[in-house]
């Protein structure tokens, strides 16, 4: 999600300076679509769709529209926080070829096992201390 929050803030910024927000949704959003076909060039991102008919997504009902996209929930631009976040959001369910999401970790992490007597001595962790869990969380999307 990291990326496409990097992705979505320039966008917002790159359209707030050359052309503004005016509101309305069509508009909008064909200028958002043209900075982010801007800012994929050259990255491993690419659109899973050549032309999305946003008069038909915000008019028909989603049950029937081919691209299944909620338009409904669109913020105003004016709320800068919440509108890049709807914007990564859009970005990562159009776009393909970002990085995966990290995989689980559960095969990793080992059940503890309740042995009453005193064959474990207090020190012994049988996950190596944790430490591959912390590195798990500590490896940054890019």
């Amino acid at each position: 999600m990291p990326q496409y929050l990097r992705i979505a803030e320039k966008i917002y910024q790159n359209v707030k300076e050359k052309k503004g927000f005016r509101d309305e949704p069509m508009e909008d959003l064909n200028n958002l679509m043209i900075e982010l076909r801007h800012e994929l060039k050259g990255t491993k991102l690419k659109l899973l769709y050549n032309y999305i008919d946003f008069a038909e997504l915000l008019i028909k009902p989603l049950q029937e529209s081919k691209i299944k996209l909620d338009l409904s929930i669109i913020p105003k631009s004016k709320n800068t926080q919440e509108f890049v976040l709807w914007l990564a959001g859009f970005i990562e369910r159009i776009t393909t070829g970002g990085q995966e999401k990290l995989p689980p970790i559960r095969a990793k992490v080992v059940l503890p096992t309740y042995v009453y007597d005193e064959t474990y001595p207090s020190s012994a962790n049988p996950i190596n201390n944790g430490e591959e869990i912390i590195e798990y969380f500590k490896k940054k999307e890019s």
